[in-house]
Order: structure tokens, then C-alpha cells, then sequence
């Protein structure tokens, strides 16, 4: 296994001088350390295309550049890989996870299938690659292997089993609370207790393990993977029962991956959708990294797209606040139960922002009791019964 440090030397050793990605706990360590890690510059992107395309615009400027991803956001590399990086010939270096290889684990078969065809994937495309495994072959050495690839302006890419690298530090444990901040905890009980007979449906991570865990019901839907497409899979639900109301459990991070959906959203303007994003400024799921949108607003972004409501709960340390679409501020220990039931009573769309802090656990999995396709199937069966 190499350390965060030993595999940025080795990256640096070889000229790369920035990193572009989305984190992954297989990559806990070196993201860690890129926070403090001189000579390579690291931009946290909000999808996979993003990152393959920040590096592709470094190397062509003259800087040898890579990306750090994990291998379920694989689909989302392919478009700028095979009509950027190959056809203008742009050597970019990616390291990508394998999560689910050689097969996927108990109560993850959202890694099943990319944990299978990445490597025959990148072989159809003609594209050089390299498995870093325990054990060895080391990574120094791989690099150099593939320096002469991305010297002939061919991306390279080496594959990470798990347990290669070094993962995130272990937590020591989250400190309590500052007075008046809110917790992950906190903004999923509010959303239970005002949700009434709305239909809850929770992004892949942390948020989808607290509505299981603080009871979430039956036909509540909790994802795994696809990750930021949970507004636009509530978005076609709202579209097909405009009877029955649903309420989204979102995160920044999340949101940021595909937020062209909230334009949709808003461009459909179903009556009977709340979308509520949890905005604590990382990937808590992954080990905490930091989210790069400290100065995006997203309940302006959802009014921009045409939500009716947007809402705005400020609970990262001081007194709770919400904040509506005129601006008015409403200051109190009940500020986001009263937001959150001024979004479920309100016309949708409704975006409600509650920004809050890392930190609690988030319990088991929802797969690790039931299967996902008894998830599917549940939320199904609700519905067609007209139940919550």
C-alpha cells in the first residue's frame, strides 16, 4: 500500500503539477494531502467530464496534468474522452478506483457492472492501462510505463484496486455541534416529521443512510449511485403523479454533479415536488473533502431556474435563519421546522437550502436489510396504492 504523500512524490517525480477529480475514500490519503502538498495544484470538480476536461485544458496549456476519480463515474468521463482528449490527442493521466472489482461487495451492486467493463471499455477505445494492485506492481513504476504514452499525446490510465492506496485517515470521532448549527440528523427529522404523505426520495451517500436509519418508510426511495440525478428521477416521478407530492433529499455535492437538472426542474415547474439540499461543503461520504462552491448560492441558482420558492436555512453555527425569496430573515430555535413546512404546504417547486455542518454517523446502508430492487419495487407499490 502507498501513503497520500509517497503517491503525490510519485506523481510530482513525473512532472504532474495539477489534479482534477471527485473524490473517492480509495483515495482518502493523497486528496488529503493535496490540501497542504506543494507544486501540484488540485480543482475538486463537480463531475468526472469536468475533471477530464479541467486537466485536458492544463495540458494543452503546457502543464502536465491528471485526474483522481472512482470508476462508477466512468460514464461521465467517456463524452469528453472520446471527442476531446482522443481526438486531439492530449496526453492526460487518470487514475481511476475500482470499486466493485474483481466483483462488487454485499449491499453495493451499484459498483456490479463498472466494476467489470472498465478495463474492456479501455481497451475497445484503444487506450493504455495499468492496474496498481497491493502488492505491487508499485506506482513509481507504472508512471513510468506510462510516461511514453502521454508523451505521444495518448491519455493513460491506471486503475486502483482497493487497498493500493492509502485510504482517509480514520475520524477521530465529529465534536459536538456548535450552538445553532444544524447536522444531517437534524434537517432528515425535520423532513419526516412535516412530510405528511409526501413521498421522500434520498440521494446516494450519508442522506440516504440517515432517512433509513430515522425511520424512513416503506415506500420512501433511497439511492445508491447515480449519483446528482436524484432531482431528475423525482422530476420524472412528480410528472407521471401530479396527485401525489414528493420531497427529495439532496446534498451540495450532489447537486453540483448534473445542475442543469434544476433548470429542467424548473422548466416543468411541477406543483407537487420540494427539493431540499443539505449543503454542509463536503463530500462526508467520501472522508469530508471540500466541495468548491463556497460562493454558489444554490437557493438563488434553483430561483434562477424557475423554481416557484426558494429557502433558505443558515445553521452552520449561529442562530438558525431562513431566508425566503424576498429576502426577509426569521431568526429562532424553530427556523427550520418552519421552513420546512412552509416548503411542504407550498405550490412547487420548492428548493429549500438548509446549510449545515459535517459530522454523526449515518447508520448502515438501506441495502444492507433490504435489496434495491425491493427499494424500487416498495416505492413502486406505494404509489400505485395511493399510500404513504
Amino acid at each position: 500500500m502507498i501513503g497520500g504523500r509517497a503517491f503525490l512524490d510519485a506523481l510530482a517525480e513525473r512532472g504532474v503539477g495539477l489534479l482534477s477529480g471527485v473524490p473517492c475514500s480509495y483515495f482518502g490519503a493523497p486528496i488529503r494531502e493535496l490540501e497542504s502538498y506543494g507544486g501540484i495544484g488540485y480543482v475538486p470538480a463537480a463531475n468526472e467530464g469536468t475533471a477530464l476536461a479541467t486537466a485536458a485544458g492544463a495540458a494543452l496549456s503546457g502543464v502536465r496534468a491528471g485526474v483522481i476519480a472512482q470508476n462508477s463515474g466512468f460514464g461521465n468521463l467517456v463524452n469528453p474522452l472520446t471527442s476531446l482528449v482522443l481526438p486531439y490527442r492530449i496526453g492526460v493521466l487518470a487514475l481511476v478506483s475500482m470499486r466493485g472489482w474483481p466483483e462488487a461487495g454485499p449491499g453495493e451492486p451499484q459498483h456490479r457492472w463498472m466494476g467489470q467493463v472498465v478495463p474492456r471499455w479501455l481497451d475497445s477505445l484503444e487506450v493504455p492501462h495499468w492496474t496498481l494492485r497491493p502488492g505491487g506492481p508499485e506506482l513509481p513504476a507504472l508512471l513510468k510505463e506510462a510516461q511514453p504514452v502521454l508523451d505521444s499525446g495518448c491519455p493513460a490510465f491506471i486503475l486502483v484496486a482497493k487497498g493500493a492506496v492509502e485510504g482517509a485517515p480514520a475520524a477521530a470521532g465529529p465534536d459536538a455541534p456548535r450552538a445553532g448549527a444544524l447536522t444531517r440528523e437534524d434537517a432528515v427529522r425535520a423532513v419526516l416529521a412535516e412530510a405528511g404523505e409526501a413521498r421522500l426520495m434520498a440521494t446516494t451517500g450519508y442522506l440516504s443512510r440517515t432517512l433509513f436509519n430515522l425511520g424512513g418508510r416503506d415506500g420512501d426511495f433511497y439511492m445508491q449511485g447515480s449519483m446528482g440525478h436524484i432531482a431528475s428521477l423525482a422530476l420524472g416521478a412528480a410528472l407521471a403523479r401530479p396527485e401525489q407530492r414528493f420531497a427529495v433529499l439532496d446534498g451540495d455535492g450532489s447537486v453540483l454533479m448534473h445542475m442543469g437538472a434544476l433548470a429542467t426542474v424548473g422548466h416543468f415547474a411541477p406543483e407537487n415536488l420540494v427539493h431540499v439540499v443539505f449543503d454542509n461543503g463536503g463530500y462526508e461520504s467520501t472522508g469530508g473533502q471540500a466541495v468548491a462552491a463556497s460562493r454558489t448560492d444554490l437557493a438563488a441558482v434553483a430561483r434562477a431556474c424557475g423554481y416557484r420558492e426558494a429557502l433558505t436555512v443558515d445553521g452552520t453555527g449561529g442562530a438558525g435563519s431562513a431566508r425566503g425569496a424576498g429576502g426577509a430573515d426569521a431568526v429562532g430555535p424553530e427556523a427550520l421546522t418552519s421552513a420546512v413546512r412552509r416548503a411542504m404546504r407550498t405550490p412547487g417547486p420548492v428548493a429549500l437550502v438548509v446549510r449545515g455542518v459535517q459530522g454523526g454517523s449515518a447508520g448502515e446502508r438501506a441495502s444492507g436489510t433490504i435489496t434495491v430492487e425491493e427499494i424500487g419495487a416498495r416505492f413502486s407499490a406505494r404509489l400505485a396504492e395511493g399510500t404513504a
